[in-house]
């Protein structure tokens, strides 16, 4: 597990940085860390590191609350299931 905040958001980014480049780049990356990590424990734990940290950061520039972001977000996507339906 990574020793600090640091080295998980640090993970995290790495991480989401290999799935916005596309699906093969996403695979070998979850392959190569899933068999040097023995599972994907250390991916996920830096992927919600790194989503708190911009969920803070949204808060922050916005003067709203966590909740509030969080609400809007799953407002959103529940609008774009029901349109692609």
């Amino acid at each position: 597990m990574p020793d600090s905040d640091y080295d998980r958001v640090r993970l995290g980014i790495e991480a989401m940085t290999a799935y916005i480049s596309g699906n093969a780049l996403m695979a070998t990356y979850m392959r190569e860390r899933r068999d040097s990590d023995g599972n994907l424990d250390q991916v996920a734990d830096g992927a919600t590191a790194l989503c708190a940290l911009l969920l803070n950061q949204m808060a922050h520039m916005t003067g709203k609350s966590e909740q509030e972001i969080l609400q809007e977000i799953a407002r959103g996507l529940n609008r774009t299931e029901q349109r692609e339906q």
